[in-house]
């Protein structure tokens, strides 16, 4: 897969799928993504209970549900009790990559690092991967805030491209710099407004590619796509669509 921009505008993922108009990380909001012009698709995993690798952002589906269920703590069997919203349901990362690179679209799947066993996490990824063919795992990158995580994945042979993700509240600036120094990603995944000029040609000249978050301005989206940057991920993949072009 390549990573490098190649086009005249830049990939555009679905930032939980079209979570503008359909609930976060769910089928649903993935295939309207996919619908809505996506390159590809942007999602959170964790382990289940069970072990099992799924889809969904929070520790718990309090936000999502208004239950207070731990993801941790349950199977996919208990998890799929609860509505996450327009009777979507917590989805497996199997049936994402099911219906995404069925498309022949990509996903970036970012490992959550709010686990209670970040190392284990990591295993059951790698698992999964390891079981899927080579076409599906060439559609696929890996992304986290936590760079632990995506060396985890590099030593267990996951072998997919890897970028990090960082801002300037939480990560920071000299230890978001000391983070990637160490951990030499193959791509920047910068909160947008870090996307600068000088930092998107100093990237490209290390031959990283980049991804900006969350872009849904479209005015923005242009200002990066003039800048060159390889990727924009989005809520509201329609509206990007119709101001880059196909």
């Amino acid at each position: 897969m390549a990573m490098r921009r190649s086009g005249e505008r830049p990939w555009i993922y679905g930032h939980r799928g079209a979570s503008a108009r359909a609930p976060e990380n769910t089928i649903r909001s993935f295939a309207l993504a996919l619908e809505e012009g996506a390159d590809g698709v942007e999602l959170d995993v964790r382990r289940a209970g069970c072990g099992t690798v799924v889809v969904v952002h929070d520790p718990d589906l309090a936000r999502v549900s208004g239950h207070t269920i731990i993801v941790a703590r349950h199977t996919v069997e208990e998890l799929g009790a609860f509505d996450v919203g327009a009777g979507e349901r917590v989805p497996r990362l199997d049936d994402v990559i099911d219906l995404v690179r069925g498309r022949d679209r990509r996903i970036n799947v970012e490992l959550k690092g709010d686990v209670p066993d970040k190392l284990e996490t990591c295993r059951a990824l790698a698992r999964l991967l390891a079981r899927r063919s080579g076409r599906d795992r060439e559609g696929i990158l890996l992304s986290s805030f936590r760079p632990e995580m995506l060396t985890a994945m590099r030593f267990l042979g996951a072998g997919l491209p890897v970028g990090f993700l960082f801002d300037r509240e939480n990560t920071g600036a000299v230890r978001g710099a000391l983070l990637r120094r160490a951990l030499r990603p193959d791509g920047e995944h910068p909160q947008h407004a870090l996307a600068t000029e000088p930092a998107i040609s100093r990237w490209h000249a290390r031959g990283q590619y980049v991804h900006a978050w969350t872009v849904n301005d479209p005015e923005r989206a242009k200002e990066l796509s003039a800048l060159g940057i390889d990727g924009l991920i989005t809520n509201d993949v329609k509206t990007l669509v119709e101001a880059l072009g196909e």
